[in-house]
């Protein structure tokens, strides 16, 4: 609805106040969403009817704001940039071409320079990166008079007002306020008497994930980030929000087999760029698939043990099937911090372990009664039915539990070296499991060979 409104105003309205007057109405983020679907002319309208303030709000809900802020000329991108919260600015510079980011940094003003360098200056991943230095502080032994003044004069800049700090002379946090608190208390009362001193917080260098889940675990609306107990920013329940869910579509594109996620408007060879390197892994790992088929040719010459490649697919598709959902749980479990300490890992593996083997003998029992009514409806020779029968079954609930215990195996094994456990991808784990199922179901077809034929 709002979609189609925007598409209306933009293609009918010639008159730039009237359509400025109604698009005001509207939220930022409804005409950020509407932004990749514009050609570029119509998005200079917009360019053009917004100031930088408005323009501001509108870049920070988009995917990636740098392709549209080089539509416009420099001094114009750091002027809207000026207007962004810090950390918004930081991703936008960081997203454009170096040499562009460069340019609009040296027009941007001293002060903003200095605000941005603080947060460049950590690593990409950390809740430094992430936190902003837009917040309220009170210097300790302030009463609470004074420190609603400092509130009412640093609003306008602060990225939240809910939550306020105290510090000592040295800038470390003593304790945080609510601004409801701050409201309720008379004067005379210093802030010390009603702060909270029993805060949680994160170090600037600790990982985004950590700090994403102390504000998800304790409720908390603004985590105070420090360095050496020194308070150097916050994240907002917001920011960390965004930061979750950029996590999750980043390990999401990785367990597609996707060195990075893919944007809807990125060109083809970006994408191929993104999808080649795995690929090329798995088609490593696909020829040893081969080679190991390659080994059992012989089975092939056997005119009874040609039909055992019909049911090759039925195996590999369970195999993979059963393994893909160990790790999907897995690496659940890890990005939730389930699986730090040895006792939960082993419990956790031993239980897919047991899964596999409950799965794996329901799936063989319930495969050997259909490869018989199969093998019967195909009019096979009736002496080798149960004989192959067997080896599909069996088979069957080896690969499975196989499956199942390395798709749980592998991601911790990964998290145990320091690697992101979603490296272990949804097609590398089948590819890694079709190599366990195949060299199992034709080294049982050998065994029958010289056994029951």
């Amino acid at each position: 609805m709002k979609k189609t409104y925007i598409l209306n105003q933009l293609e009918k309205t010639k008159d730039l106040n009237t359509l400025r007057v109604n698009l005001t109405k509207l939220h930022p983020y409804d005409i950020a969403k509407v932004f990749p679907i514009l050609n570029e002319e119509k998005r200079k309208k917009i360019y053009a009817i917004f100031d930088d303030e408005k323009l501001a709000d509108i870049f920070s809900y988009l995917e990636d704001s740098s392709i549209y802020l080089q539509e416009l000329n420099r001094e114009k991108i750091a002027d809207i940039i000026e207007e962004m919260e810090p950390d918004d600015a930081v991703d936008t510079l960081g997203e454009m071409p170096q040499s562009t980011s460069e340019a609009v940094y040296e027009l941007l003003e001293k002060e903003t320079q200095e605000e941005l360098a603080v947060l460049t200056q950590y690593e990409e991943d950390t809740a430094g990166a992430l936190m902003n230095t837009n917040y309220i502080f009170f210097p300790s032994g302030i009463d609470v008079k004074a420190a609603m003044k400092t509130i009412v004069k640093e609003a306008p800049e602060a990225e939240t007002i809910n939550t306020s700090f105290v510090v000592d002379e040295g800038g470390h946090l003593l304790g945080t306020i609510d601004l409801k608190k701050l409201i309720v208390t008379k004067s005379p009362c210093d802030v010390d008497v009603i702060m909270n001193t029993n805060f949680q917080w994160a170090n600037v260098d600790q990982d985004i994930e950590e700090a994403v889940k102390i504000i998800k675990d304790y409720d908390i609306f603004e985590l105070p980030v420090l360095e050496n107990g020194v308070l150097k920013g916050i994240i907002t329940m917001d920011d960390a929000t965004d930061a979750l869910i950029e996590v999750a579509e980043e390990d999401y594109a990785k367990f597609a087999g996707l060195t990075e996620e893919e944007e809807i408007n990125e060109s083809v060879s970006k994408s191929i760029k993104k999808r080649l390197p795995w690929l090329s892994i798995l088609l490593i790992l696909d020829i040893f698939v081969t080679i190991i088929i390659s080994q059992f040719e012989y089975l092939f010459t056997i005119d009874s043990m040609t039909i055992l490649v019909i049911f090759q697919p039925m195996i590999l598709g369970l195999a993979g099937n059963c393994g893909t959902q160990s790790l999907a749980v897995t690496i659940r479990k890890i990005s939730n911090y389930e699986l730090d300490k040895s006792k939960p890992i082993f419990a956790h593996i031993g239980r897919e372990l047991s899964l596999g083997l409950i799965t794996g003998l329901v799936l063989g029992l319930a495969s050997f009664v259909l490869t018989i009514i199969l093998l019967l409806l195909m009019k096979n020779n009736e002496q080798n039915i149960f004989a192959l029968a067997i080896v599909v079954s069996v088979a069957l609930f080896v690969s499975v539990t196989v499956a199942n215990t390395v798709g749980a195996l592998t991601p911790v094994l990964l998290y145990k070296c320091g690697v992101d456990p979603a490296v272990a991808s949804g097609p590398f784990i089948t590819t890694i499991n079709d190599i366990f199922s195949i060299t199992i179901y034709f080294t049982l077809a050998t065994l029958l060979i010289y056994n029951f034929l």
